[in-house]
């Protein structure tokens, strides 16, 4: 048993085979641990730490940049509460967005687009069969290059007909 009042110095290397129980501040210039560690308080680390293998870290407090070299996965709900950017292809399941969206390039949609409310259309080309269940209303000039086939009454305010009429 070794007791010590005051500053102990000793120089070299010393092996202690036994635990070691300290009472106190302790600086310690170099540490390399073989085995577990456990820390019964916070671990406040002024420098970078690098953890090769496993980790599981209960509740990740991160302020500033983060940097993933790898895939990222969540088993749960992410909550991002500011913009996310993303370049490259993005795969989404299943999107929900509430709030205005705006898209700088093309927008290919591979199935039905359901719009309710009203949809301002700058430009339209439609290829294909048009159905309209309600009335269609056109505050300009309306060219029709075909045939127009209209069942029902019309009514007409003032008609052009250039070519053979018949009645």
């Amino acid at each position: 048993t070794l007791s010590v009042t005051g500053i102990l110095g000793l120089t070299g290397s010393q092996t202690i085979s036994g635990d070691l129980d300290v009472d106190g501040h302790t600086n310690l210039d170099n540490v390399s641990i073989a085995g577990v560690t456990t820390a019964a308080g916070a671990i406040d680390l002024n420098a970078d730490l690098d953890v090769d293998g496993h980790t599981n870290l209960d509740n990740l407090s991160v302020a500033g940049v983060s940097t993933f070299a790898g895939a990222i996965t969540a088993n749960g709900s992410i909550d991002l509460n500011a913009d996310i950017d993303v370049d490259g292809h993005t795969n989404l399941d299943n999107v929900s967005i509430s709030g205005v969206t705006t898209t700088a390039g093309a927008v290919d949609i591979n199935a039905d687009l359901d719009v309710d409310g009203h949809t301002n259309l700058d430009n339209v080309s439609i290829a294909g069969v048009t159905t309209a269940t309600g009335k269609i209303d056109a505050n300009a000039d309306v060219d029709v290059a075909g045939t127009l086939d209209v069942d029902g009454h019309s009514e007409l305010d003032n008609v052009n007909i250039s070519g053979v009429v018949t009645a």
